[in-house]
Formats: structure tokens, sequence, C-alpha cells
């Protein structure tokens, strides 16, 4: 009398147990594949108030590294009222940094494509000579960050607290700073001067932009 089931107990026991164990589960970022790569750099242009048409795959293959890795080719039309230049975009998935070879490269391609300036998107680093080779160049550089970065260091909100908002991806301006370093800056809405201001180095200068006549999108590769 006055004693107490074992059974109960244990069963108590056990669902503490369970409590004092618990760990809240996060979820992992869902994979950035050559679809989700383009429609994050078109949902970034345009929220930087440029808009894309005519988009096209110009290229697309596996680049041979110890980590899957990808270069994804995109050709169009980027504008923003009167401007407009048939531009080709690279979306790059690597471990290794950007360097200048890579730069590089993108030149070649948008000459090959015919097109009349170039955007970089990358998910690693880029390291000083690729600044520098962008640096003459009709080419715009972003790195493509995850979002949970991006808002703890964006002065968003609590660092750790996301919001259900909070998208998996988001793109950041790669700016040479004064020591030749790149320096980033998350792409923010309406801000598209940040892209304009790369692939236009004469803007400040005054030159007026040219107007490019619309071209049809190539067909895919």
């Amino acid at each position: 009398m006055g004693g107490r089931n074992p059974r109960a107990w244990g069963r108590r026991g056990l669902a503490g147990r369970r409590f004092l164990s618990y760990r809240p589960v996060v979820l992992e970022r869902p994979e950035l594949t050559a679809d989700s790569f383009e429609i994050l750099v078109v949902r970034e242009l345009r929220k930087a108030g440029l808009e894309v048409a005519e988009l096209s795959i110009h290229r697309r293959t596996t680049l041979s590294e110890s980590e899957p890795a990808l270069l994804l080719e995109l050709k169009g039309v980027l504008s923003r009222g009167p401007w407009r230049r048939r531009i080709l975009i690279a979306c790059r998935r690597q471990q290794r940094p950007i360097g200048r070879g890579e730069v590089e490269s993108l030149e070649a391609h948008v000459s090959e494509a015919a097109a009349e300036a170039g955007v970089l998107f990358a998910t690693p680093p880029f390291e000083s000579d690729a600044l520098r080779a962008a640096a003459d160049g009709s080419l715009a550089l972003l790195r493509v960050t995850d979002g949970r970065t991006a808002f703890d260091t964006g002065g968003w909100g609590t660092p750790s607290h996301y919001p259900a908002w909070l998208p998996a991806y988001c793109a950041q301006v790669v700016i040479r700073d004064p020591l030749g370093q790149a320096h980033y800056q998350l792409l923010e809405a309406g801000q598209a001067d940040l892209i304009l201001n790369q692939l236009e180095p004469a803007r400040g200068a005054g030159s007026s932009p040219r107007v490019a006549p619309p071209e049809e999108a190539e067909e895919d590769r």
C-alpha cells in the first residue's frame, strides 16, 4: 500500500530521459543543382531591379574535381530601362576558390557566345587575382552563400534565430577593397547599380550606356 508501480515509473523515467536528451533537428540545405542554380540567379537579378529574358543554356558540364562540381552557362538578355545587354551568366558550384583562370574562361566564353558582358555566380570565395582579372572587363562577380550565413552577418535579426521566409541561398556582390582583396556585400532589393557598375566600368565617367538590339535565344546545347 502506498507503493509505486515500477512499470509506470519506468515509463515516466524513459519519457524524462527522452526529454533531457532531445536536440533540435537541423535541416540540411538543399543541393544546389543546375535547375535550382538557374532559379536562384534569376531571382537575385530581378530582386536587384534587373530584367532577365530570353534565357537559354549555352553550356552545362560537370567539372572534374574530387568533390562534385558544376558549370552552368546561361545566355540571355539583361536590361533595366533603356540599358540592355546580351549577357552570359556563368554559375559555378565548386570547392576550390575562384581565381584568374575561371574569370579568363568566362571572358573567352562571353566572346564565344557573341555576348557583350558576363556575370559570374560562384559558391567558393574569390581570390585577389580573380578580382584583378575582372577589373577591366565587362564582368560582374557575385558569390552564392547560404541564407543562414547571410542572415547572421547581414544584421537582419538575432543570429541563429532564422525566420521561415529565409531562402536557402543568397547572393553577395564581390567588391575589390582598397587592398585588392574581396569584400562581400549582400545583394538587396533595388541594388542593380552594384552589378551595372561592374558591367559598365565607364559609367562613373559619365558615358551613356549602349542599347543593343534584341537577339533570338540560342538553342540549348
